[in-house]
C-alpha cells in the first residue's frame, strides 16, 4: 500500500458504546480483525458525575495506556485522552474502565488507522 492510498491516511472510527455506571467496571471492549494503530480514544458525557473521580482509563488488553478526565462535567461535554499511538495486532482489545465515580457515564469512540501491514483477508 502506498501513501496514496486513502486507507494510508484514513482514520476509522468505532462507537463503542455507553461507560459508567459501577466504580472501576470494564465497558466499551473493541477488537479490529487486522493490524491497527490506536491513536485516541474520545468520551462524550451522557449522564454528569458526582466527583471528581468520573474519569475512563483506556487498556489495550490488560495495560493502561491513557485516561481520559471527565470530572463532574455536564452532560454534552466532550473530553479526549492524549495521542496512544498504541500498535494493535490483530484481534487485540481495547477497552475502557471507570474510576471510582458511581453515577457518570459517556459514550465512547475509539479512533485508529489500519496498518500498512495488515492481511487482507480474500
Amino acid at each position: 500500500m502506498t501513501y496514496a492510498d486513502p486507507n494510508a491516511t484514513v482514520r476509522r472510527e468505532n462507537f463503542a458504546g455507553e461507560a459508567g455506571g459501577g466504580a472501576t467496571t470494564e465497558y466499551c471492549k473493541f477488537r479490529v480483525f487486522q493490524k491497527s494503530l490506536l491513536k485516541k480514544a474520545h468520551a462524550v458525557v451522557t449522564t454528569a458525575g458526582t466527583a471528581a473521580g468520573h474519569k475512563l482509563d483506556v487498556y489495550h488488553g490488560t495495560s493502561s495506556i491513557g485516561t481520559i478526565a471527565l470530572s463532574t462535567s455536564t452532560a454534552g461535554v466532550s473530553a479526549t485522552s492524549a495521542t496512544l499511538n498504541e500498535e494493535l495486532a490483530a484481534l487485540d482489545q481495547i477497552s475502557v474502565k471507570t474510576g471510582s465515580d458511581q453515577t457518570g457515564k459517556a459514550h465512547v469512540i475509539y479512533e485508529y488507522q489500519t496498518r500498512h501491514d495488515a492481511v487482507q483477508t480474500l
